[in-house]
């Protein structure tokens, strides 16, 4: 065959050849450089918000009696000095304290008569020493009486600081036993969170961990955190583990019994990162689109973390190459793209 008739074929084939490329199908894609960085794995949980430890004071009464008034209900703030409650003691509890006034009075003639019969020598020392033994227990007893307020018919109770009502646990009218706790104050700012968690999960956590508390309802910004303590039981009312979380400084509107939601920090490893855009599924997993000479081409990968818009995979990824992050769900292996002009 003729050089100059054998040129022409091949010219004509390779214009065919450019034609089809021209006229092949290509998507509209825009794409990312892939990027290796650190990138932690979040655990959420749900849980409350709980006063903390040391920055509460239940209230209660050493003796029975009876909630007369009170001046607060749950949740209310109050400030150092306002009036929380009036308290009437028990009538058998006030007739202990003048029963105890009593004896003390009695055991005083006692020994006054005592000691005036040994100095005329019609009483022997031992009895003097009774009535001295008795005169102490009196005393004692009254004391005690005393102490537990049992001289006061009427007693009002008032905050010892600023805080919160946390708990309220009597109404107006109630008669309460002694040590019973009538309500808890708790300190303003001075919150935790507790969280259940999955109890495979636990083995995960480390005290310090960061977190990031929200309230579940509200709209309020993440407060700042980290994890103070890791129960080492199951909660039998949650079946779950709780893990109780500091917050550090403001508490950001959170309030003693909101329910709130905690992403905890675990630790972060070397990955090679995507937007969740990039990331695809189907029957046969989850996979991306990476651009190789104009033309897509599909890479089965593992997901390994999820955080927020970003995902973390491998695979048999070439870090020379981009990722598709738009346009993929048109796209088919091999298929012709162009590019998004920025």
């Amino acid at each position: 065959m003729p050089v100059k008739i054998l040129f022409a074929l091949l010219s004509i084939g390779l214009m065919f050849t450019a034609a089809a490329e021209t006229d092949a199908p290509s998507v509209l894609i825009k794409s990312e450089p892939l990027r290796k960085q650190p990138m932690a794995e979040n655990l959420t949980a749900y849980g409350s918000v709980t006063p903390a430890t040391g920055a509460t004071e239940n209230i209660s009464f050493p003796r029975a009696g009876q909630i007369t008034r009170l001046f607060i209900v749950a949740g209310q703030m109050v400030k150092r000095g306002q009036t929380l409650a009036e308290f009437s003691t028990d009538p058998n509890a006030a007739a202990l304290y003048h029963q105890a006034e009593t004896t003390d009075v009695f055991a005083r003639s006692e020994l006054k008569r005592a000691e005036d019969l040994v100095s005329r020598q019609l009483a022997t020392q031992s009895q003097l020493a009774a009535a001295r033994k008795a005169l102490q227990d009196a005393q004692a007893n009254l004391a005690a009486q005393k102490n537990i307020g049992g001289d006061m018919t009427v007693q009002q109770i008032k905050a010892s600081f600023d805080g919160v009502v946390s708990l309220l646990s009597v109404q107006q009218g109630d008669r309460v036993q002694a040590g019973f706790s009538i309500l808890q104050l708790s300190k303003g700012g001075k919150l935790r969170a507790t969280l259940g968690v999955e109890p495979e999960d636990i083995a995960r956590l480390q005290v310090g961990m960061p977190t990031q508390i929200f309230s579940v309802f509200g709209k309020q910004p993440a407060v700042a955190a980290q994890v103070l303590q890791i129960h080492g039981v199951i909660n039998p009312l949650t079946r779950l583990v709780d893990v109780d979380i500091e917050l550090q400084g403001t508490a950001g509107g959170l309030l003693p019994g909101m329910q709130v939601r905690g992403t905890i920090e675990l630790d972060s490893k070397e990955s090679w990162v995507v937007p969740r855009s990039a990331v695809l599924r189907d029957t046969q997993g989850a996979f991306l689109f990476q651009v190789r000479d104009g033309h897509a081409q599909r890479i089965p990968v593992t997901v390994a973390i999820e955080n927020g818009d970003s995902v973390a995979v491998s695979g048999a990824l070439d870090s020379s190459l981009k990722v598709v992050v738009s346009g993929n769900y048109e796209l088919q292996d091999g298929m012709m793209v162009r590019e998004t002009q920025p």
